[in-house]
């Protein structure tokens, strides 16, 4: 192999080389560009997801006035029942009389 045929040939495998090298920056920057970009939505979910906590945290409050609007209606049924046999009781009484 001449000394021509050699610098040829290094020179091939060197622009191999720089193609091989260029592509795979490319690609690392490609991928670093796409994971801010994930990073930025990951983000905006975050703090979207985070409003909507807030706004709905008035909900789970509903839970708690549910349970003290049973308990209030089943104090006002046994006032109710109390109170009707205490007044058939006494309508009783007036109709002995």
């Amino acid at each position: 192999m001449s000394d021509a045929e050699l610098w040829g040939a290094w020179r091939l495998w060197m622009g191999v080389a720089a193609v091989v090298v260029l592509l795979a920056a490319a690609l690392l920057i490609i991928i670093w560009v796409m994971a801010r970009r994930i990073l930025a939505d990951a983000v905006r979910a975050l703090n979207a997801a985070t409003a909507v906590r807030e706004q709905t945290q008035a909900i789970w409050g509903l839970e708690t006035t549910n349970t003290v609007a049973e308990d209030i209606l089943a104090n006002v049924q046994r006032i109710e029942h109390g109170a009707t046999t205490l007044s058939e009781a006494l309508g009783h009484k007036e109709a002995m009389r």
